[in-house]
């Protein structure tokens, strides 16, 4: 068991995490990354900087804690909203979609931050491997099942078209990000993209 697991044993400390987590996620959504401090955190959570230290002893710690949150929520957020959709085809263009049109929760400074401390944050760099590789493989999987109830060509090879749509959609996140291309023009885009993968 990891010093944070131990550490939230109780529910009142995994409340308390929890809601710090919360707070260093408001902070980064408002503000910008570089606000994801430890003082920061704390007055947003209403807290002591001592007891966010309890949990977070560094910046890099909290960090990386705040991704691994935010992304959990993205994830299930993601997955309600896809099981409202019929077909694999539909629901891997709206996973897609949500590369470059998050949700008003969700927070891209977040993952901006994340890319400038992975030179510098070697525990950083495998937990942002891990969650990109679920992220295609979920893509992918979306694509298979779209095979199977008929809304994607049987000639379509899910793998190397969710590697490419992938791809693309995180192509289009940092051309928005730097401003080359407005949101609109990047979903037209990025549906010119599935049309032509998955065309019949």
């Amino acid at each position: 068991m990891s010093g944070i697991e131990q550490a939230v044993s109780s529910p009142t400390a995994a409340a308390r995490v929890d809601e710090i987590l919360r707070a260093a996620c408001r902070v980064v959504a408002t503000g910008n990354a570089s606000d994801l401090r430890i003082g920061t955190v704390a007055q947003e959570a209403g807290v002591s900087r001592t007891l966010v230290h309890y949990y977070f002893t560094t910046r890099q710690e909290l960090l990386r804690a705040a991704f691994a949150y935010a992304e959990n929520l993205r994830i299930d957020a993601l997955e309600a909203e896809l099981a409202t959709l019929a077909t694999g085809a539909e629901r891997a263009e709206r996973a897609l979609v949500r590369t470059i049109d998050p949700a008003l929760e969700e927070t891209p400074a977040l993952w901006n931050e994340v890319w400038s401390s992975l030179r510098n944050d070697e525990e950083l760099r495998p937990l942002v491997q891990e969650r990109y590789r679920a992220w295609i493989e979920r893509v992918v999987r979306l694509l298979e099942e779209g095979r199977e109830d008929g809304s994607v060509p049987r000639s379509v090879d899910p793998a190397g078209a969710g590697w490419r749509l992938s791809a693309a959609a995180d192509g289009l996140d940092s051309i928005l990000y730097v401003g080359l291309l407005d949101r609109d023009a990047a979903r037209v885009l990025l549906a010119s993209y599935v049309i032509r993968e998955l065309e019949w």
